[in-house]
Formats: C-alpha cells, structure tokens, sequence
C-alpha cells in the first residue's frame, strides 16, 4: 500500500535488510513496530516490500525530531538489538527530507502532492 503523505516537506526513513535464514520471531516483531510507530507522535505512514532477500521500508515523518524519539523508544532499541544479533545479516539505514513528492492513482486525478 502507498503511503498518505502530506504536503512537503517531511522526511524518511529508508531502511534496507538482508534477513538471515533463520529469522524466528521476526515477523511478530515487525507487526508490534508497526503498531507502535502508528501511535508515535509525527508519524505519517509506512510502505515496505520484500523480493529476492532484499527488504525495503520507507517510514515517513514530519520531522527529524519524530526520528530521533521513535530511535530513542526503549522497545524499539530492543527490537533493533535483536534485529542486529538475531534476524539480520546487513541493513542500512538512511535519513532523507522530502522536498517534492507527486504520484497517480488510477482512481484519482493524480494530482501533485
């Protein structure tokens, strides 16, 4: 599903995983990180994909000062750690401010956000 974003400016969170093979619990944990980002204050929305290993999410905020409490949530630096011992083999993690944004929805006019 693509995200609801706003009008720019606001920011992502580009997160890019390889799993390892053995990735128990992973999938319970990222629903519980979804769930909590959604009561975050500054949260805007969340689009991810996985193909051939490689895993893509895009988290959106409205500012950099969003990031850095959803960074600093103590459950979510657990899952983190756990994500670094246990599910993960790479990752990377990339800050960006979203200065334009427009897309097309058959449904819709297609109009720039």
């Amino acid at each position: 599903m693509i995200a609801d974003t706003p009008r720019p400016p606001y920011y992502a969170v580009i997160f890019s995983s390889r799993r390892r093979d053995d990735a128990s619990g992973y999938a319970e944990a990222a629903r519980r990180m979804l769930e909590l980002a959604q009561h975050q204050p500054g949260f805007l929305g969340v689009e991810s994909a996985r193909s051939d290993g490689l895993g893509l999410t895009v988290s959106y905020w409205e500012s950099e000062a969003a990031i850095r409490a959803w960074h600093d949530h103590a459950e979510h630096a657990a899952v983190r750690e756990r994500g670094r011992t246990d599910w993960y083999h790479a990752f990377a993690t990339r800050v960006a401010r979203v200065e334009r944004a427009y897309g097309f929805s058959a449904d819709e006019a297609g109009e720039p956000h």
